[in-house]
């Protein structure tokens, strides 16, 4: 008599491993880096590849499933480089990430969205010399319809008109926050006059936000590295995400937590007449806000031991919630 043999079928792990391998199969990404003028046209940074090894998971799972009996098993995944640095590549010192700044605009209207991408666009492949002091407003440029933006409602005084740009804050809070986790002297910063959601941190609080009007107020920070300091921006879904790439110089840099005090609840609503609606639509473009108070400690220690510390502080006033609502004729006052 033949005796009977207990394993796993290599064909049947194959066809299991199948949709597995499908998700975490990746191949590895070289750098790209380009230069045109005095900006990065072109830049992907390196990315490691991963595949599944179909024959050793095979082997590892009959080996782990008849004789050590485990409840559950792992794919094994082969990891492989690519073979190209982005060293290789330039000769500005932008070898690897310094720091990522992230804020999230979802919720935001399509214009916002629009005008947060073409700003984020404006902002990419930016090049910083060692020593000079990046203003996020030169950068941008002129914000207006050529320049691709679109228009969104504001208020001013008893009028409604559209102004282009709405939503490059992002852009600022999101410069403003790539530039502390790579730890760069900050130079310029203003926060908004009322709290707004969008740049709340990931605890829900305010404090780290950066406003920017032209012709003021500007944001700025200085690359004071011995290399340069490429921004490299991108946006996944509704996250808006600024990479910082240069070399480390040995640097640490730390953020304390925000604290917050002086809460002051908003004044009652505020309704504005406007020829801009049909006779009683009421359309609210402002969300009520409390007054408040934040800070955050801020401190780069250098690879000598000095230290150069800033504590941020926002005052913001508590504001109304801005409510349009449709006239025939607007009141004399």
């Amino acid at each position: 008599e033949r005796g009977a043999a207990l394993g796993v079928s290599d064909p049947r792990v194959s066809e299991l491993l199948a949709p597995i391998a499908a998700q975490i199969d990746l191949a590895p990404q070289e750098p790209k880096f380009a230069i045109e003028g005095e900006k990065v046209v072109e830049f992907k940074a390196p990315r490691s590849g991963r595949t599944v090894d179909v024959r050793n998971t095979w082997q590892t799972w009959e080996r782990q499933l008849l004789f050590n009996r485990v409840q559950t098993v792992e794919p094994v995944v082969v990891i492989s480089e690519p073979t190209q640095a982005i060293a290789d590549l330039n000769d500005l010192g932008i070898t690897e990430l310094l720091g990522v700044g992230t804020s999230s605009f979802a919720g935001s209207p399509r214009n916002r969205r629009h005008n947060i991408a073409v700003g984020a666009a404006a902002v990419n492949g930016s090049l910083i010399a060692p020593g000079e002091e990046f203003s996020l407003l030169a950068t941008l440029g002129a914000v207006n319809a050529a320049a691709g933006y679109l228009p969104e409602l504001v208020i001013k005084g008893n009028q409604t008109v559209p102004e282009y740009g709405g939503g490059l804050c992002q852009i600022g809070t999101t410069t403003f926050r790539g530039t502390l986790a790579a730890g760069l002297p900050v130079t310029a910063r203003r926060n908004h006059s009322y709290t707004v959601s969008y740049y709340f941190d990931e605890k829900g609080l305010p404090g780290t936000d950066a406003t920017i009007y032209d012709p003021a107020p500007d944001y700025r920070f200085k690359n004071d590295t011995e290399n340069y300091v490429l921004i490299a921006t991108r946006i996944e879904g509704d996250e808006l995400f600024f990479e910082y790439w240069g070399t480390k110089d040995g640097r640490t840099a730390t953020q304390s937590d925000t604290r917050v005090w002086d809460r002051v609840p908003p004044p009652p609503t505020k309704y504005i007449e406007t020829l801009d609606l049909p006779v009683g639509k009421i359309k609210c473009t402002e969300s009520p806000h409390a007054g408040l108070k934040a800070a955050f400690d801020y401190r780069i220690t250098y690879a000598d031991g000095t230290k150069d510390e800033t504590t941020f502080t926002s005052q913001y006033r508590p504001w109304q919630e801005v409510c349009l609502i449709g006239v025939e004729k607007l009141s004399e006052e």
